[in-house]
Parts: C-alpha cells; sequence; structure tokens
C-alpha cells in the first residue's frame, strides 16, 4: 500500500513539475516581451542595490536612505542635464528631423548621377512606400515592444516601478527565489546570484563609462570640424554606443546625411572622427575597463544580439548584452565549475586512487614473494 501511495505521489509530483515547466516554456516563447520587461526591472534593480550598497559601506547610512539618495541623484542628474542642454538639445532634434529627408534627397540626386544609379532608380518605384504592402506591419516590426509613444513609455514606467520595488527590499525577493531550490544547493546559488550582481553591476558601470566618452568625445570633435546640431549627434552616439558592434555605425548614419549637406569634404572628416573614436573606445576604453568585468566574446556577442533583435525587436537588442553578461557568469559557475570541471577532478581523484592503491598492491606483492624467497633459502 505504502509502495502504491509513494508511487502516485512521484507520478503526481513529475506531472506537475512538466506542466510548470510547458507552462514556462509557452509563456516565454509568446509573450518574450513579458520576460525582457522583468529582466529589465531585475537589472535597474540590481545596479540599485550595488550603489545603495557601497553608500552602506562607506558610510554609516542605513539601506533604505542610501537608495533614497541613489534614487535622489539619478533624478537631480537627470533634471539638470534637461535644464542645461533639454532646449537646444530639442531645436537640434526638430533641425534634424528636417535636414535628414533633405540629406537623402540630395544623396539620391548624387547616386542618380552616375551610371549605376540611373539603372537602379529606373528599377525602383517612385513611391519607396509601394516597396511595403502593409507600412504599419513594417513598423511594428521595426520598434517591436516600443511600438507607439504610449507603449514605450508604458514599458519604461513598468521597468522603473519594478526596479525601484525590487531594490526596496532585496532580501524578501531573494530570498523567496532561493528556497525554491533544495537546502544543500542554496549557499551556492545565493555565491552565484551575488557574482551575478556584481558583474552587471562592473559592466554597466563601465558601459556608462565608455558612453559618457564617446558623448563627449563625438561633441567636440564635431565642434571643431563646424557641423551643424553637434550635440544632438553626440547624444545620439551615445545613447547608441549602449549597443555594442551595432550602435556606433547606426550613429554614423545621421551624421553622414548631415556632413553631405555641407558639402566638400566634411563626411570624410565626419567617417574618420567616428572611426577614430569607436577605435579609442574599442582598443583602449574597453580593455581597460573589462579587467574587472565579465569578458564578452564579440562575435558571441554579436549573433545573440541579432537573435534577439529578431525575435523581439528593438527592446531585445537593448538588453542582449546584459543578459548575455549573467548567462555567461552562470553558466560558468553552475556547469563549467560545478559540473564539468568537478566532474573530472572527481575522476582524476578516483584515478589517482586507483593507481595509487595498485602500487601498494605490487609493493606489498614483491615484499611478500622476497620473504618467500628467504624462506627457501
Amino acid at each position: 500500500m505504502e509502495k502504491a501511495d509513494n508511487f502516485n505521489r512521484k507520478i503526481t509530483k513529475t506531472i506537475f513539475i512538466a506542466s510548470l515547466m510547458l507552462s514556462a516554456f509557452a509563456l516565454l516563447i509568446f509573450h518574450t516581451n513579458f520576460f525582457l520587461l522583468v529582466f529589465a526591472g531585475i537589472f535597474f534593480a540590481v545596479l540599485l542595490n550595488f550603489a545603495s550598497a557601497w553608500i552602506v559601506r562607506k558610510t554609516p547610512i542605513k539601506y533604505g536612505l542610501a537608495l533614497f539618495l541613489v534614487l535622489l541623484v539619478i533624478t537631480v542628474i537627470f533634471f539638470l542635464i534637461v535644464l542645461l542642454i533639454g532646449q537646444s538639445m530639442a531645436e537640434q532634434v526638430k533641425e534634424m528631423t528636417e535636414t535628414l529627408p533633405r540629406s537623402l534627397q540630395n544623396l539620391k540626386e548624387q547616386i542618380s548621377q552616375t551610371s549605376l544609379g540611373q539603372s537602379l532608380f529606373n528599377k525602383l518605384p517612385t513611391d519607396l512606400g509601394d516597396l511595403f504592402e502593409n507600412r504599419d506591419e513594417v513598423m511594428s516590426r521595426i520598434v517591436g515592444s516600443f511600438s507607439t509613444t504610449i507603449g514605450g513609455l508604458a514599458n519604461f514606467f513598468i521597468i522603473i516601478v519594478t526596479g525601484i520595488f525590487l531594490a526596496s527590499s532585496p532580501g524578501i525577493y531573494t530570498k523567496g527565489f532561493i528556497r525554491l531550490f533544495p537546502l544543500n544547493f542554496r549557499p551556492r546559488l545565493r555565491e552565484v546570484m551575488d557574482k551575478t550582481q556584481k558583474s552587471l553591476s562592473l559592466w554597466m558601470i563601465a558601459k556608462l563609462f565608455s558612453m559618457i566618452v564617446v558623448g563627449i568625445f563625438t561633441a567636440i570633435g564635431l565642434e571643431i570640424l563646424g557641423m551643424p546640431m553637434p550635440y544632438a549627434l553626440a547624444f545620439i552616439a551615445a545613447l547608441l554606443s549602449f549597443i555594442p558592434n551595432i550602435g556606433p555605425y547606426l550613429a554614423l548614419a545621421p551624421a553622414v546625411l548631415i556632413a553631405l549637406m555641407q558639402g566638400g569634404n566634411m563626411f570624410i572628416y565626419v567617417l574618420i572622427l567616428y572611426f577614430a573614436i569607436q577605435i579609442v573606445e574599442s582598443y583602449l576604453i574597453t580593455p581597460m575597463i573589462e579587467k574587472k568585468m565579465v569578458h564578452l566574446p564579440p562575435a558571441l556577442t554579436l549573433f545573440w544580439m541579432v537573435l534577439l533583435g529578431v525575435l523581439t525587436g528593438i527592446l531585445g537588442l537593448i538588453l542582449a548584452t546584459p543578459i548575455l553578461a549573467a548567462l555567461i557568469v552562470i553558466i560558468k559557475e553552475l556547469y563549467v565549475k560545478d559540473f564539468l570541471e568537478a566532474k573530472n577532478e572527481e575522476n582524476a581523484y578516483i584515478s589517482e586512487v586507483v593507481v595509487t592503491d595498485r602500487g601498494k598492491e605490487k609493493k606489498k606483492s614483491s615484499v611478500s614473494m622476497n620473504k618467500d624467497k628467504k624462506e627457501e633459502k
């Protein structure tokens, strides 16, 4: 009777776990943006917690007050940026929206003057909108979850509020998550979670430093070249540098189009400036700051970004790098160290014990043979 009850319990438990896994997998496939928003909220909470914990370690301030100070500093910095350069930035962005169409038309006219350009434009429809049967569908694919301004603001608000709630009581959520796992695994899981938090925080700090450097260098270089709208273009370059590999080239496009409007060799100077900043950022700044953060292989990062960008849109493209940074730490700690390397060490230990035992047996047998020879003599 007891065996039947135990068997029924195991069957019920297996079915329950399988149902949960299938439900989670279906939710991940059909509602990926939900998980991306959750990760973005956790990522923001990790940054708030890291900064607040640093203040607690360095000062006698309690955690709640430290978190309030961090949020206050972020808010003050945001409003200072808006007050100092917000108006000129808005004017330059407005001017850019008017200049870019003229730049595109100018580029089209220059290309059409060549024989190759004439044959190309003769094959294209006069209205580029005819290339797409459904413009709304194309735009929705481009912007993903941020398909409208209201949707983007709503997602941003969800990320901020989720991050603040998680950062206000991190122990409750961390302990609740850890309690879902066996007792003997909980200390190791907490250690891995702490390492992941530290890696994400250091990566974000390094990325913010890199973005600031790119923005400042771009603004100074464009001012020296006499380019119009230097601060707007520098702001775009700083924001898009958050997306590695792809972001700098996306930021280069509007700068080159506006440079073509200036005539002469301006677009060449702009190209040289952007590529020089990219070289400094990639080969000088990034190697310096990567010493204390997780290393992300460039090819793997690019493939991962393309995958998430195709599957989830712009939100996945933005969050691809921090997700990859977290996954690398988790896989390295739980799979490579705890499974592969531990298994190799165990096999090496077993083989060493076997060799030692065999050596002892051989030694014993040789000693016994010597004794037998002495007795015969």
